[in-house]
Protein backbone atom coordinates (compact mmCIF):
# COMPACT_ATOMS: atom_id res chain seq x y z
CA UNK A 1 0.00 0.00 0.00
CA UNK A 2 1.60 3.44 -1.39
CA UNK A 3 0.72 6.35 1.11
CA UNK A 4 2.16 9.66 -0.29
CA UNK A 5 2.81 12.97 2.10
CA UNK A 6 -1.07 13.79 1.91
CA UNK A 7 -1.54 10.91 4.27
CA UNK A 8 -4.25 9.27 1.59
CA UNK A 9 -4.05 6.27 0.16
CA UNK A 10 -5.52 4.55 -3.00
CA UNK A 11 -8.34 3.00 -1.15
CA UNK A 12 -9.30 6.41 1.11
CA UNK A 13 -9.46 8.55 -2.33
CA UNK A 14 -13.10 7.42 -3.22
CA UNK A 15 -14.08 8.20 0.11
CA UNK A 16 -12.56 11.92 0.12
CA UNK A 17 -14.32 12.41 -3.15
CA UNK A 18 -17.58 11.57 -1.59
CA UNK A 19 -16.96 13.69 1.06
CA UNK A 20 -16.23 16.12 -0.75
CA UNK A 21 -19.16 16.17 -3.36
CA UNK A 22 -21.20 16.09 -0.55
CA UNK A 23 -20.08 19.22 1.19
CA UNK A 24 -19.98 20.74 -1.89
CA UNK A 25 -23.50 19.68 -2.74
CA UNK A 26 -24.90 21.03 0.91
CA UNK A 27 -23.19 23.93 0.56
CA UNK A 28 -24.61 25.11 -2.93
CA UNK A 29 -28.11 23.86 -1.71
CA UNK A 30 -27.80 26.18 1.32
CA UNK A 31 -25.96 29.06 -0.68
CA UNK A 32 -28.60 28.94 -3.14
CA UNK A 33 -31.50 29.45 -0.61
CA UNK A 34 -29.75 31.60 0.94
CA UNK A 35 -30.14 33.95 -2.32
CA UNK A 36 -33.63 32.58 -2.45
CA UNK A 37 -34.50 33.79 0.77
CA UNK A 38 -33.20 37.53 0.04
CA UNK A 39 -34.72 37.29 -3.17
CA UNK A 40 -38.60 36.37 -2.15
CA UNK A 41 -38.11 38.39 0.88
CA UNK A 42 -37.64 41.37 -0.73
CA UNK A 43 -40.37 40.97 -3.25
CA UNK A 44 -42.78 39.98 -0.62
CA UNK A 45 -41.80 42.03 2.13
CA UNK A 46 -42.92 46.46 2.08
CA UNK A 47 -39.70 47.18 3.07
CA UNK A 48 -37.61 45.32 0.82
CA UNK A 49 -36.52 46.79 -2.46
CA UNK A 50 -33.65 46.84 -4.93
CA UNK A 51 -31.32 48.41 -3.23
CA UNK A 52 -31.79 46.15 -0.26
CA UNK A 53 -31.59 42.92 -1.84
CA UNK A 54 -28.10 44.12 -3.89
CA UNK A 55 -26.83 44.66 -0.16
CA UNK A 56 -27.76 41.54 0.63
CA UNK A 57 -26.73 39.58 -2.38
CA UNK A 58 -23.59 40.78 -3.86
CA UNK A 59 -21.12 39.99 -1.20
CA UNK A 60 -22.62 36.24 -2.26
CA UNK A 61 -22.53 36.39 -5.56
CA UNK A 62 -19.06 38.04 -5.93
CA UNK A 63 -18.05 34.63 -5.00
CA UNK A 64 -19.97 32.55 -7.92
CA UNK A 65 -17.64 32.20 -10.19
CA UNK A 66 -15.12 30.78 -8.47
CA UNK A 67 -17.33 28.37 -6.25
CA UNK A 68 -18.78 26.97 -9.94
CA UNK A 69 -14.90 26.62 -10.83
CA UNK A 70 -14.69 24.27 -7.56
CA UNK A 71 -12.01 26.70 -6.12
CA UNK A 72 -11.22 26.28 -2.54
CA UNK A 73 -10.13 29.46 -1.78
CA UNK A 74 -13.77 30.76 -2.72
CA UNK A 75 -14.96 28.23 -0.08
CA UNK A 76 -12.09 29.71 2.27
CA UNK A 77 -14.02 33.25 1.23
CA UNK A 78 -17.27 31.80 1.67
CA UNK A 79 -16.72 31.32 5.14
CA UNK A 80 -15.51 34.46 6.13
CA UNK A 81 -18.50 36.59 4.15
CA UNK A 82 -21.04 34.09 5.69
CA UNK A 83 -19.66 35.67 9.38
CA UNK A 84 -21.56 38.73 8.19
CA UNK A 85 -25.01 37.79 7.31
CA UNK A 86 -24.42 35.49 11.11
CA UNK A 87 -23.76 38.14 13.27
CA UNK A 88 -26.44 39.71 11.52
CA UNK A 89 -28.78 37.56 11.74
CA UNK A 90 -28.47 36.35 15.70
CA UNK A 91 -28.71 40.24 16.06
CA UNK A 92 -32.04 40.11 14.82
CA UNK A 93 -32.88 36.34 16.17
CA UNK A 94 -32.26 38.50 19.26
CA UNK A 95 -34.39 41.35 18.77
CA UNK A 96 -38.12 41.03 20.06
CA UNK A 97 -38.97 42.13 16.44
CA UNK A 98 -37.71 38.92 15.33
CA UNK A 99 -39.19 37.35 12.48
CA UNK A 100 -39.09 33.43 11.09
CA UNK A 101 -36.67 34.71 8.03
CA UNK A 102 -34.03 35.48 10.81
CA UNK A 103 -34.23 32.09 12.38
CA UNK A 104 -34.14 30.73 8.42
CA UNK A 105 -30.80 32.89 7.43
CA UNK A 106 -29.22 31.39 11.29
CA UNK A 107 -29.59 28.13 9.90
CA UNK A 108 -28.54 28.72 6.58
CA UNK A 109 -25.79 30.14 7.50
CA UNK A 110 -24.21 28.02 9.72
CA UNK A 111 -24.69 25.17 7.59
CA UNK A 112 -23.47 26.82 5.28
CA UNK A 113 -20.23 27.81 7.12
CA UNK A 114 -19.67 24.78 7.97
CA UNK A 115 -20.09 22.79 4.33
CA UNK A 116 -18.01 25.34 2.86
CA UNK A 117 -15.21 24.96 5.54
CA UNK A 118 -15.10 21.40 5.04
CA UNK A 119 -15.34 21.69 1.09
CA UNK A 120 -12.23 24.41 0.69
CA UNK A 121 -10.41 21.70 3.41
CA UNK A 122 -11.10 18.50 1.52
CA UNK A 123 -10.30 20.46 -2.11
CA UNK A 124 -7.45 21.41 -0.96
CA UNK A 125 -6.40 17.39 -0.05
CA UNK A 126 -8.26 16.37 -3.16
CA UNK A 127 -6.40 18.71 -5.18
CA UNK A 128 -2.63 17.75 -3.49
CA UNK A 129 -3.84 13.94 -4.28
CA UNK A 130 -4.02 14.37 -7.53
CA UNK A 131 -1.12 16.34 -8.69
CA UNK A 132 0.87 13.67 -6.14
CA UNK A 133 -0.67 10.99 -8.49
CA UNK A 134 0.10 12.79 -11.54
CA UNK A 135 4.00 12.64 -10.67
Amino acid sequence: MMIDNSGITPSEAPRLYRKLSVARAIALASYIALLLLFTVTNIIQPEGGVALWLLQCIPLLILAPGLIQQRYRSYSWLCFVILLYFTWSVTNVMSPLSFWRDWLVVILSVILFIAAMLASRWQQHWQYWQTRQLT
